[in-house]
């Protein structure tokens, strides 16, 4: 028998297969509409397959329906002929309705195989729409093939925005954004590094002994002292003078 539980499985499988469409296809790549591509036809497939299981058994339940009605009509039939209290009837159908009362057993496996074969015909119709659907997606996909071509013969390049690896259902920045991005952080570190040298100045000078001179500490009378005692007529008659 058909229960609540199957047909809300089949509704629930149904309602999970769905596709977003982009509106500019192109800006993604052809990979993402290739994905999309196939998960169209893997929606496809499912259904398929759920409209051959619920074929199946609505064809099950209607082989049974039909062997519980002619046993049903049999039985009918041989109370009316044979069973004393059902021939004390009056008339044709009250010898139908007592024949009935001794019935009840089939009757009410009638009602259930009738209830069940409604459902499954009402999912078959479900199905039905759902599968349409999708197949309107597939033609939707086509054009915009189509009309992604055409923008490619105009100069359009594909794929203007990235896309992560794991899902194509989530972009990521631009290029463009990133480069961005990447100058601004670059500016900051070169502000931060500005401001660091601008806070602690260098006060220190090389010297040919590999050791550090303060500025500070050296004054202009030194350096006159220094001077001083070089020898200008020494050195002229060295060079010549």
């Amino acid at each position: 028998m058909i229960t609540q539980e199957y047909i809300d499985r089949i509704y629930g499988q149904l309602t999970k297969m769905d596709v977003q469409l982009d509106a500019d296809p192109i800006e993604f790549g052809p990979s993402r509409l290739n994905k999309k591509v196939s998960e169209v036809r893997g929606h496809l497939s499912s259904t398929e397959k759920v409209f051959m299981e619920v074929s199946h058994n609505l064809q099950k339940i209607k082989r049974s329906l039909l062997v519980k009605q002619t046993e049903y009509n049999l039985e009918q039939t041989q109370l009316i002929a044979n069973d004393p209290h059902v021939r004390s009837g009056r008339s044709q159908k009250e010898r139908e309705a007592l024949a009935s009362t001794r019935l009840v057993h089939i009757q009410t496996k009638i009602n259930d195989l009738t209830l069940s074969t409604h459902d499954l015909e009402d999912l078959i119709t479900v199905i039905k729409a759902k599968r349409a659907d999708l197949k309107d997606l597939q033609g939707r996909l086509r054009d915009q093939l189509k009309l992604c071509q055409e923008q490619i013969a105009l100069g359009q390049r594909w794929g203007t925005k990235t896309m992560t690896i794991s899902s194509f259902d989530s972009p990521t920045v631009s290029p463009r954004e990133t480069s961005s991005s990447q100058e601004i952080s670059s500016s900051q570190e070169m502000s931060e590094l500005l401001k660091t040298s601008s806070e602690n100045p260098v006060k220190t000078l090389p010297s040919t002994q590999n050791t550090l001179v303060n500025v500070d500490d050296i004054s202009l009378e030194q350096i006159a002292q220094d001077t001083g005692d070089v020898d200008l007529d020494s050195l002229f008659s060295e060079w010549g003078g």
